[in-house]
């Protein structure tokens, strides 16, 4: 796997790295254990401090985490670890108080984004390579379970509840991305969320799309936004969720190589 980095004088250096092929990803997907892709990094370089004087080093690094047959929740920061983050001449980019830290969760929540990210580090003079050591401790959910909402009508501003959970229509009809029908927030007192399906009153099923990831900001209810694809005046909403979650341990151990003569 070939990592580009981008070195340019007085600017941020930043590397894309290639991703595998199509087959490699699907073979990635089909695998039953855990696998770890390196996605992309950034190298910044402090520049002149008279000239740029808030200017500050770091390196980042993301990868992407796979684990077959898991609805993922998010990173067990007390149960992961980094064992080694350093170039390929032994400087040490992270000491102990480095962490793992969550970036994306894929649609299905089956792959994470997940980044390790320094400050004021970059890899030394000459270094041609980075290295990734450590465990990454995921939490999943368990014990699928469901909430039912009947008879929601969805026109603008209106709520229901069933539960933890509570969804308001902000639009009733969508005009973009493919969505004509109602488009709606739910909010969770609980991260134990896997989705959403809407029948009308014939028991028909309606395609939902989520808009944005599962998340939330400080002590407020963790939130996301759905579309519905085709309109709909009334239906019933059931929301799935687990009642538990549990752990899954996976090694991390990556070597990336550097191109600085591009």
């Amino acid at each position: 796997m070939r990592l580009s980095l981008l070195l340019s004088a007085c600017l941020v250096a930043i590397a894309s790295l290639a991703f595998a092929d199509d087959k490699e990803k699907k073979e990635d997907k089909n695998r039953s254990e855990p696998t770890i892709t390196p996605s992309t990094m950034s190298v910044a370089r402090k520049l002149d401090q008279e000239e740029f004087p808030t200017s500050f080093e770091r390196t980042t690094l993301w990868f992407v985490v796979r684990v077959p047959k898991k609805t993922l929740l998010g990173i067990d920061n007390k149960g992961s670890k980094i064992d080694k983050f350093a170039d390929d001449k032994g400087n040490s980019l992270v000491a102990n108080r480095g962490v793992f830290q969550q970036v994306h969760i894929s649609t299905d929540r089956s792959a994470m984004e997940v980044a390790v990210s320094v400050f004021n580090k970059c890899p030394g003079k000459g270094a041609s390579k980075l290295v990734l050591k450590g465990e990454l401790s995921l939490e999943y959910g368990t014990d699928e379970k469901s909430e039912e909402m009947k008879k929601v009508k969805f026109e603008a501003k209106n709520t229901a509840k069933a539960g933890d959970f509570e969804i308001t229509v902000t639009h009733e009809k969508g005009n973009f991305g493919g969505i004509e029908g109602p488009i709606f927030t739910l909010k969770s007192k609980t991260r134990r969320f896997k989705g959403v399906t809407i029948k009308d009153a014939e028991g028909t099923e309606f395609e939902v799309r989520q808009y944005v990831p599962f998340s939330r900001v400080g002590g407020d209810p963790w939130m996301t936004s759905f579309g519905v694809k085709k309109p709909l005046k009334e239906g019933t909403v059931t929301v799935h969720y687990f009642s538990k979650e549990e752990k899954v341990k996976v090694p991390v151990d990556l070597t990336v190589g550097l191109d600085l003569n591009r």
